[in-house]
């Protein structure tokens, strides 16, 4: 056998240091991550929850992606029926063995099935994406889930709890609700809420609280806060509700702008995801722009105690448009809590998506934003307990196979992704002190049944930040993808083996780093055999190497510099 060494110590190099990425999954037509969880038990990678606009059953299909740690695409599925469906929130389960193969669950919507306009979606599945059991929940009018999340109920036992909207209840209270679903690990119907009143109500997030409550985030036009209530259009306020075990209601608090707001502007303000710190008290992000610059919408934070005292209130902006969408609570090196957010940021002629992180009291560490010349848009964010940072996923028109695609980043603790596609931003922070009242009522409600739907395994497309200067977007494969060629030891510390194994004889060789910058070529190497290479001059990152094949294919393999 036939081995050639390369010492690269004499090509350019440049400083690489991240193992962080921006990757997109898509088909030609429009797609969207809606909600990602890591997965930490059992297996190690990414869950992006969403849709995709790719007719493969009906009209819109509910997908789900599994990834590796590296956002290595490992399988894709849709699910759905004739109509539309679409996933707007996902969770690894947490009580996942032999004797509950249910290893995920996600929720949203579904059109195909139920009993009317559209009904509250929940599907359990396993390690491989195939349904465990499925179940539809609401009544005659339009019903969603827009949050679920794994929990311990009053007794003990584990199951899901999921939050969203209702039209269903009408005879109670008119308009849209806030609708609370409560189940067993199998998806069987153990508590149901519809809390509402005047106006309409949205919820938004749900977190299972330390006393074995919940908390609730979202919104509400009941009019009674500040100066709205003689508004013909009156604004969307901030609603926080907090439940006990048993889904009663224990408080509730509605936030909004104080004084007098202009009739001719349509004011929206959302608290769209709430989480309890160390402390027991609670934090809340999203968007207002009864508080904004100019009226603009400004992302913001809001801090209330754990028994609904208001604490206090930033928003971060420009003139042009600020959202939050996501929050994360941390802690520094010397146990200090931290607030990161995940949103989007808007320039005059596009939207970028954003990450911004304060310290316990508001006050802004550093700010970015993601994305090359298109749209991208950040949507949920999880903390990585693998790497210290943080991933969140959201879409892209900037990378991808056509229209918009999933997007899925992983950034370091200071929200950097070592790619050219991140860029340092400037926020203004402000202090407000919203009015706060209250007022909410609740019935229990019973409505659920089982259904069985299609589930088609498919491949997205995949592409990364950049690639333009080495790939096309079909070409990014991962390793286990490609048994015909393999690179060991993986990670290296210095020499570096190219087994090409069945490939075909190797006619050109080239190394990229995760910015897409070639940093070594070989036009020439017309070889079969093992290829060695001297890594020793390296910095530590991760490298891509490209192998072209006599018969005009492409290998595409991974390798971490250690």
């Amino acid at each position: 056998m036939k081995t050639i060494y390369y010492c690269i110590a004499c090509f350019f190099m440049v400083n690489m240091s991240f193992s962080q990425f921006q990757h997109s999954y898509g088909t030609e037509t429009s797609d969207m991550g809606r909600s990602l969880t890591q997965l930490k038990k059992v297996e190690k990678g990414y869950l992006i929850a969403g849709y995709t606009a790719r007719s493969y059953i009906g009209s819109l299909e509910a997908t789900l992606v599994k990834t590796d740690l590296n956002g290595n695409q490992i399988w894709s599925r849709v699910y759905g029926g004739e109509s539309h469906e679409y996933f707007n929130s996902v969770r690894q389960s947490n009580y996942f063995s032999p004797n509950n193969p249910v290893a995920y669950v996600a929720a949203g919507i579904t059109y195909s099935y139920g009993a009317g306009q559209g009904d509250a979606f929940l599907v359990g599945v396993d390690t491989n994406g195939f349904p465990v059991f499925s179940r539809v929940f609401g009544g005659e009018r339009l019903d969603t889930f827009h949050c679920v999340q794994s929990i311990k109920d009053e007794n003990g036992k584990p199951g899901y709890i999921m939050v969203g909207e209702t039209r269903s209840y009408g005879n109670a209270y008119p308009g849209s609700n806030i609708y609370v679903v409560k189940t067993d690990f199998q998806g069987n119907l153990t508590g149901a809420t519809v809390i509402g009143g005047e106006g309409d109500q949205r919820g938004l997030w749900i977190e299972q609280t330390r006393d074995g409550g919940y908390v609730i985030s979202g919104s509400t036009t009941n009019r009674r806060c500040g100066g709205s209530g003689a508004l013909t259009n009156p604004p969307t306020d901030l609603f926080v509700v907090k439940l006990k075990p048993d889904l009663n209601l224990e408080w509730n608090r509605i936030l909004g702008y104080p004084d007098e707001l202009d009739p001719t502007i349509g004011y929206r303000n959302e608290a769209t995801c709430v989480k309890q710190n160390k402390d027991g008290d609670f934090v809340l992000t999203g968007y207002t722009n009864s508080f904004g610059i100019n009226n603009s919408q400004d992302a913001f934070l809001l801090y209330m105690s754990n028994g609904g005292n208001f604490l206090g209130m930033k928003t971060y902006g420009t003139e042009r448009g600020e959202y939050g969408y996501g929050i994360e609570v941390t802690q520094d090196a010397s146990g200090k809590q931290l607030y990161t957010i995940v949103g989007l940021n808007n320039l005059s002629s596009t939207r970028k998506a954003m990450l911004f992180q304060t310290d316990s009291g508001g006050n802004l560490l550093w700010a970015r934003n993601y994305g090359r010349n298109g749209t991208e848009i950040g949507i949920e964010l999880v903390s990585d307990d693998f790497d210290k940072g943080f991933a969140f996923t959201g879409f892209t028109s900037s990378i991808g196979a056509g229209g918009i695609d999933k997007y899925l980043v992983e950034t370091t603790d200071t929200g950097k992704t070592g790619t050219p596609c991140e860029k340092e931003i400037e926020l203004k922070e402000i202090k407000h002190e919203p009015c706060v009242t209250r007022s909410v009522q609740q019935i229990f409600v019973d409505d659920y049944r089982e259904i069985q739907h299609p589930v088609i395994k498919i491949e997205f497309k995949e592409d990364i930040c950049g690639t333009a200067s080495g790939f096309r977007a079909g070409e990014i494969k991962a390793l286990e993808k490609n048994p015909k060629a393999e690179l060991f030891p993986n990670p290296v510390n210095n020499l570096l083996t190219i087994r090409t194994g069945e490939v075909s004889r190797i006619i050109e060789m080239k190394i990229f780093d995760m910015k897409g910058k070639e940093v070594v070529g070989d036009n020439d190497v017309s070889q079969t055999g093992d290829i060695v290479i001297s890594t020793e001059s390296l910095n530590p990152g991760v490298y891509i190497v490209k192998l072209k094949s006599e018969n005009g294919k492409s290998h595409i393999l991974k390798f971490l510099k250690e």
